[in-house]
């Protein structure tokens, strides 16, 4: 059994490209196609809650990033004045602006018009699609994971902005502030210059709370020195380093994150069909899922996402002579039973 083709076959969803690359599974058995990353475009989204300043932050991002040729995203053109004079062409409701970037609002099906936006008529190298105040991003980023993603994109992260003033009052009173915080990769806590040293930590351990795993950087009127246009948040191999390494779950109230592990081998066609199940039943209820996997008869490490019922898997590294062999998978959502996850998981397991 080669490297990377443990998992091949014409019946399965588990379908396994060669290292590097990226396959999309979905439930009932669908085959995808796969692109390398290098040939797709990066999606960064932007979320946050009303006030917390994203229109700020983006407008940072697109004057401090010179290179890049942004094509915008947004729910509502209310939240953001477009001055006409610098509109170079307009059609469709997308405009070309004199700096390069082109802006569009999603008053129609975000997959209508990212296929509108990869026209021939339209040159970008980076997607940024800024999110209102009461959305839940995951909704967004199903379009780019899974079988129904949209293959000439990839998905490089989620930014949330906070209010460092209001951002634990927004998550004892707001559900979408949940969901917004616990989906995050990155998270920038903004005005913190207008807040003192004991609310500031305060917020920090609030939103850790809802979310341990994602950076938080303190950032006043969205000017940030970090890169958080290239967080490779998806990826394979970053995924796998971080799972690798310690980190801490949360549990607040209904949101949990439920952490499992087992040195017993999966059955892949067993996987397969239990996880297109759940996803199937309960991806409502589950955000994200994020695990190494051990499978059987597989030489390399097997890298597991998904987002709502959405999911993909990549080839991690090879396993090591002598390394121990284990899974390791994580399931964050809402009021997600860990017993019903343990059974489900230990019924695949290799006995």
């Amino acid at each position: 059994m080669g490297p990377g083709k443990g998992l091949s076959s014409e019946s399965s969803a588990l379908v396994v490209a060669t290292p590097g690359e990226e396959v999309a599974m979905t439930p009932f058995h669908t085959k995808t196609t796969t692109m390398t990353k290098s040939s797709k475009i990066p999606v960064t989204i932007i979320t946050g809650f009303l006030g917390a300043g994203k229109t700020t932050l983006l407008n940072r991002l697109i004057e401090n990033n010179p290179e890049k040729k942004f094509a915008i995203i947004e729910n509502e053109f209310g939240d953001i004045s477009i001055d006409q004079d610098l509109v170079v062409n307009a059609k469709d409701g997308i405009f070309e602006m004199a700096n390069g970037c082109i802006c569009c609002s999603l008053n129609v099906e975000l997959g209508e018009l990212l296929q509108k936006l990869t026209s021939d008529e339209y040159n970008f190298n980076h997607l940024i699609i800024e999110t209102t105040g009461i959305a839940e991003p995951d909704g967004i980023a199903t379009a780019f994971i899974g079988g129904k993603k949209e293959t000439k994109f990839f998905l490089d992260g989620t930014i949330c902005l906070a209010d460092a003033k209001d951002i634990i009052k927004n998550l004892e009173e707001r559900g979408e502030v949940h969901k917004q915080i616990s989906f995050a990769d990155v998270i920038l806590l903004n005005k913190y210059d207008i807040v003192t040293k004991t609310q500031l930590q305060a917020a920090k351990n609030e939103i850790n709370k809802y979310n341990a795993e994602a950076p938080i950087y303190e950032c006043s009127f969205g000017n940030i020195v970090k890169d958080v246009l290239n967080l490779r948040a998806y990826d394979g191999n970053q995924l796998e380093n971080k799972l690798l390494n310690p980190h801490h779950h949360h549990h607040h109230n209904e949101l949990v994150a439920h952490s499992f592990e087992f040195k017993e081998p999966l059955k892949s066609d067993k996987f397969e069909h239990w996880i297109s199940m759940l996803l199937f039943l309960s991806g409502y209820q589950i955000y994200r899922i994020k695990g190494i996997l051990y499978f059987e008869g597989e030489q390399h490490k097997i890298i597991f996402q998904s987002v709502r019922s959405n999911s993909k898997i990549d080839i991690g590294s090879a396993w090591l002579e002598g390394e121990v062999k284990k899974s390791k998978i994580v399931f964050i959502g809402n009021n997600v039973k860990r017993a019903p996850l343990d059974k489900g998981l230990k019924s695949c397991l290799v006995l």
